[in-house]
């Protein structure tokens, strides 16, 4: 694997300001845009990855992506994947662990349940809604000790271009 190329995954609620910082990571350093969400509607193409009914079809979602990625970083790039992820968060970021190792990055935008949800509300695209933001917030907070706080970053009080200089850089 190259040491100087890295696959970083940016996750978190919907309206945490996820692909406005891979479209910065892509406009000013590089990087190569995986959507995970726009991956994974083959096997969604009406939404509803969370259910459990669908955990076998979200399994092999996470497996496109992670082939994808794989085929990104093998050509040399830097890559930003920016994906909710919807459930089995554990899991995805372990199948990346053991692909990518040192070369991986895991951010987790994580601003104030009333922020996000009000970003949700004034987006253009598609909305998540307060209720799928709770539990999703929820989930993650569950899972903060496995993945280390360090990796959560509170974007309340900023905005994405803020949040790109304060925690991102192109080296």
């Amino acid at each position: 694997m190259e040491q100087n190329k890295k696959v970083l995954i940016l996750s978190g609620p919907g309206g945490s300001g996820k692909t406005t910082i891979a479209e910065l990571l892509v406009k000013q350093c590089g990087f190569i845009l995986l959507d995970g969400d726009n991956e994974d509607t083959e096997f969604f193409p009406n939404g509803k990855q969370w259910l459990p009914e669908n955990s076998e079809k979200l399994s092999q979602a996470h497996n496109k992506i992670l082939k994808k990625a794989k085929k990104l970083f093998e050509a040399g790039n830097n890559v930003v994947i920016d994906y909710i992820i919807f459930r089995r968060y554990l899991e995805f970021f372990e199948k990346f662990r053991r692909e990518f190792g040192n070369n991986l990055e895991i951010k987790i935008l994580f601003p104030s349940q009333g922020i996000v949800v009000g970003r949700d509300k004034e987006r253009e695209c598609w909305t998540t809604g307060a209720e799928r933001i709770a539990t999703v917030r929820s989930e993650f907070e569950e899972i903060k000790n496995e993945l280390g706080e360090e990796n959560y970053i509170d974007t309340s009080d900023e905005t994405a271009e803020m949040t790109f200089e304060k925690h991102f850089s192109c080296d």
